[in-house]
């Protein structure tokens, strides 16, 4: 079953109610090896603590030098949330033959890019 990580940004008012912002992070998956996250590379970490401490403030909280995430069970609802990114996750079998195709790829050339500097002096 697939959870989201997210890290709560802001907070806003729907019906009264305060709501909160929150920015996705990624997912996190499992197998028959375990569990497993897959990170969004376009969220910028620092931003997102950035924007946790603004928020801090505001409430009169302390300042952490740390982001502070949930994970939350993927109940396949969809939120209005504007911070929210378009990180799918890609299909699980395209993903194991990229990466098979890649070794594959690698290993065929010996020595090319793979840490050898075949007697060159640097």
């Amino acid at each position: 079953m697939a959870k989201r990580i997210v890290a709560k940004t802001g907070e806003y008012q729907k019906d009264g109610q305060t709501k909160g912002e929150y920015t996705k992070l990624g997912v996190m998956l499992s197998n028959d090896n375990g569990e497993y996250m897959l990170l969004d590379p376009s969220v910028s970490l620092a931003g997102v603590l950035i924007k946790q401490n603004s928020l801090a403030a505001k409430s009169g909280g302390q300042q952490r030098d740390m982001l502070m995430i949930s994970i939350f069970e993927d109940d396949n609802q969809q939120q209005n949330n504007s911070q929210q990114s378009g990180f799918k996750q890609a299909p699980q079998q395209n993903n194991n033959q990229q990466q098979n195709n890649h070794h594959q790829q690698y290993n065929q050339n010996p020595g090319v890019n793979n840490g050898q500097n075949n007697g060159q002096t640097f």
